[in-house]
């Protein structure tokens, strides 16, 4: 492992920014820092730029004015700064934490008279994960919290633990404020591994809350599902954890307005068909989310902080799913036509 790449240099500055801004715990001062750093990207970013103007194009069919899209342009780009700058609150903050309004609270305590655990499905890249971390952990829930093998506080990288810098400074600075309001910090393994599974399992048996992104794109298997105008992969491993633990799938979405009121709602659990076609119930219920996803993004398209990533996958990732799922269903109908032939050798013997 290298201990450090020239892009981890970008990340310190921002850890240090951040760790600036946190100790002074002035909502005035984080404010000006992230909108001067947002101001600052979206004039360097315009690749990005142009990518998340076409996709609104895409996505609203065209129907969106100039001036909308460069109000949800430059509102995706404070979104980022803003959830990466969110860790110390400053006294009022607090209070508005505290008083924010959870719609929904019942889904979550029926899921858990249920006895089986639950599983909150969050968004990687639309509302407040921290803030909804902290939410229910003031209301005495217990949190383990799932992150991918790659995950890096919110940044974009191919491999979060490359080097030592990011495993051991980087990673570990956003996963200490996170440790704040969860049990426990999880992340999936690069690779499948049945162990991992008994031991999603197993705290699920305890009845316990996972909390995991439910648009990540980590896991072994992707399905593309038709998501704001392109083929998006969405992975379907929880669904079918769900399906062998019976635990319910909550999708949960914490929204803050520019005056600083919080909401955070839990909806009603996922469809998962326990007897259908299994490939099909997977892409039922991820469907189901994705619509239910869309339909918050497409009410509030400046708080969505990855516009820009919905073409990377809906070529050359759509294809290497669609070929996984053939190769896959290749090796079932060969295995299905051993074992017939295996049984009229049986019979004819």
């Amino acid at each position: 492992m290298r201990v450090i790449a020239l892009q981890d240099f970008y990340f310190l500055l921002v850890v240090a920014l951040i760790q600036g801004v946190t100790l002074c715990s002035s909502r005035t001062l984080r404010e000006f820092v992230v909108r001067a750093i947002a101001a600052i990207a979206y004039q360097l970013s315009d690749m990005k730029r142009r990518l998340i103007e076409k996709n609104l194009s895409r996505a609203f069919a065209g129907k969106l004015g100039e001036d909308q899209k460069h109000g949800i342009i430059k509102g995706a780009f404070y979104e980022f700064w803003q959830e990466l700058f969110l860790g110390a609150l400053s006294k009022a903050e607090n209070v508005e934490v505290r008083e924010a309004r959870i719609h929904g609270l019942a889904h979550l305590h029926g899921a858990l008279k249920m006895g089986k655990g639950v599983i909150l499905w969050e968004s990687n890249g639309f509302g407040r994960r921290l803030l909804a971390k902290r939410i229910l952990s003031e209301n005495g829930f217990l949190i383990h919290q799932i992150h991918g093998a790659n995950d890096l506080g919110g940044f974009l990288t191919e491999n979060g633990s490359a080097t030592w810098v990011r495993r051991r400074l980087i990673r570990r600075f956003f996963y200490r404020r996170e440790e704040r309001f969860v049990v426990e910090i999880i992340n999936l393994p690069s690779a499948n591994s049945l162990e991992f599974t008994r031991v999603l399992l197993n705290l699920l048996n305890r009845n316990a809350v996972l909390c995991v992104s439910g648009d990540g794109r980590t896991g072994q298997k992707l399905i593309p599902i038709e998501f704001l105008g392109e083929a998006t992969l969405f992975a379907p491993g929880m669904i079918s954890l769900a399906k062998l633990s019976g635990a319910p799938i909550l999708p949960m979405f914490c929204l803050q307005k520019r005056t600083g009121a919080i909401s955070l709602t839990i909806e009603s659990p996922i469809s998962i068909a326990k007897d259908a076609d299994r490939e099909r119930g997977l892409k039922d219920s991820l469907k189901e989310y994705a619509g239910l996803l869309e339909g918050y993004i497409r009410r509030y398209p400046q708080l969505y902080r990855n516009w820009h990533l919905l073409g990377k996958c809906s070529n050359d990732g759509v294809q290497k799913a669609a070929a996984s799922e053939r190769s896959r269903e290749m090796r079932e109908d060969e295995a299905r036509s051993s074992l017939s032939e295996n049984r009229n050798a049986g019979e004819q013997f």
